[in-house]
């Protein structure tokens, strides 16, 4: 018995000892793009493999972006996108995310932290979610179904969840196979498994401007480099400029929030959508898209998420934003990467709560999650209208603030050079004030002049005096940057 496993082990190892000599290989011209890779049964002659050993090669070649496989004529090098890249004008030259500075990680170690007034997260109060329904389904499903607590959890997620899922994107445009679906430990693991399954280190992923700082770091830890593309006067990317990226073959992926932007609120209409999404089409990039926010939307239909446009589209969504931010329950969608992020998924969390999907499934399946949604965006579109106009009537003159289609939040934008965010983060802090300070989501220092409120905490009287506390700091600040 030990012989055999050690053998087995042997084997499992040669794989990759092979995959990486082919990799030299090409990485050195001795095989260029296109041209064919032995045949499993050459590979196995070759190294003296097993017939699984040498498929398993290939596949893992395949899996990394060094081969594709054409049916019935077997793998072949992939094409390499570099060769084809044009020169990048200065402002679009891609970034090494740098590690956090001590105060920028103290910043984001804080944000989120308890404290007297939440004005800095991208979630609401507990009474906007149907907490109490979640709780009784719970259970009741854990007492009917003691298997859903029982058992191992693995696999790609609970049948009946990923069936409703798939039948409810069909209401946003979206023929999805269940199959093809993966439930993750939130939204936010999804973009990770996708990233990691369609990306190298290295790589470089185009991002909107200002861009979710959970992102950006993701990106960082994965050793991403990014090019920010500024939103636009209408609040999101400048679509040309985005595309330009994709025809000179200067980006391998592009990672985005479609509907309801975090933090600027906005989503890109539907024919830029089905624009973006072809050109990413015609010239091979990977669209990561995260739809968390999408139905948070505040209008009468939900906006259809970039896959509506185009099935090569990896959908990346969950239920944090609208059930309950404590049950961390996320999906993702891909018809060509699935086999990948499934693997990736088994070797990292390996599953998720079975009993938190089980009772989604259910307030899905019974109505439940629609007549809540409903009530959630008219709270949400009520209570950003409150602390909108509040900004408006007590911020500086010509300060500027979002006007958000859906979603919890709003972005405040004061006069260049008039206001150091970073201090005004710490003072808020000092006085029980939470706010995202703008430093956060961009790499440099462009929106130092910026921070994100949160309203998803109600409006009351506390909430409104810490607006006005806000905005006397503001003015204070901006009357020291005439002086001086």
């Amino acid at each position: 018995m030990a012989g055999e496993t050690e053998e087995q082990e042997s084997q499992s190892s040669r794989y990759r000892q092979i995959a990486e000599q082919i990799k030299q290989a090409i990485h050195s011209g001795s095989l260029p793009p296109d041209s064919r890779l032995p045949s499993v049964r050459t590979l196995a002659t070759q190294y003296h493999v097993s017939m699984t050993t040498a498929l398993k090669t290939l596949r893992t070649l395949e899996d990394e972006h060094y081969a594709v496989a054409r049916p019935k004529s077997g793998f072949f090098v992939a094409p390499r996108k570099a060769d084809k890249k044009l020169p990048l004008v200065p402002h679009e030259q891609p970034r090494e995310i740098a590690p956090l500075d001590e105060q920028t990680e103290l910043h984001l170690a804080m944000v989120g932290s308890d404290c007297r007034v939440r004005l800095d997260l991208a979630n609401g109060d507990i009474s906007l979610y149907p907490v109490k329904k979640i709780g009784l389904l719970m259970r009741q499903m854990g007492y009917s179904k003691p298997a859903l607590l029982g058992n191992t959890v693995k696999g790609t997620g609970y049948a009946p969840l990923k069936a409703e899922i798939a039948r409810r994107a069909v209401d946003y445009g979206c023929n999805i196979n269940a199959d093809d679906i993966l439930i993750t430990n939130g939204c936010i693991e999804a973009i990770s498994l996708s990233l990691r399954a369609t990306t190298r280190p290295g790589d470089i992923v185009a991002v909107e401007s200002p861009c979710y700082f959970v992102l950006l770091q993701m990106l960082h830890n994965l050793n991403l480099r990014v090019i920010e593309v500024e939103a636009g006067a209408e609040g999101y990317v400048n679509v040309e400029k985005l595309t330009s990226l994709f025809q000179r073959k200067a980006v391998q992926a592009y990672l985005s929030i479609n509907n309801i932007n975090n933090p600027l609120g906005k989503s890109i209409p539907n024919e830029q959508k089905a624009y973006i999404a072809r050109q990413a089409d015609e010239n091979d990039v990977v669209i990561i898209e995260d739809d968390i926010f999408g139905d948070t939307a505040f209008g009468e239909r939900r906006p259809f998420p970039m896959r509506a446009f185009s099935p090569n589209v990896i959908l990346c969504s969950g239920f944090s934003k609208t059930v309950a931010p404590g049950i961390r329950i996320g999906w993702v969608h891909s018809a060509n990467y699935m086999r990948k992020i499934a693997s990736l998924k088994y070797t990292s969390t390996m599953g998720t709560s079975v009993l938190s999907q089980a009772a989604i499934a259910e307030l899905l399946r019974n109505g439940g999650y629609d007549a809540h949604l409903r009530k959630l965006r008219r709270e949400l579109a009520n209570q950003i209208r409150q602390m909108r106009q509040a900004v408006l009537r007590y911020f500086p003159a010509g300060t500027r603030v979002s006007d958000p289609e859906g979603g919890y939040v709003l972005w405040v934008e004061m006069p260049v050079q008039a206001l150091n965010v970073r201090a005004l983060f710490l003072k808020a802090r000092n006085a029980g004030i939470g706010i995202a300070p703008g430093h956060i989501f961009a790499t440099d220092h462009r929106y130092d002049h910026c921070f994100r409120l949160n309203a998803g905490f109600g409006w009351n009287a506390e909430v409104e005096q810490a607006i006005r506390q806000l905005a006397q700091w503001c003015q204070l600040s901006l009357l020291e940057a005439k002086q001086d």
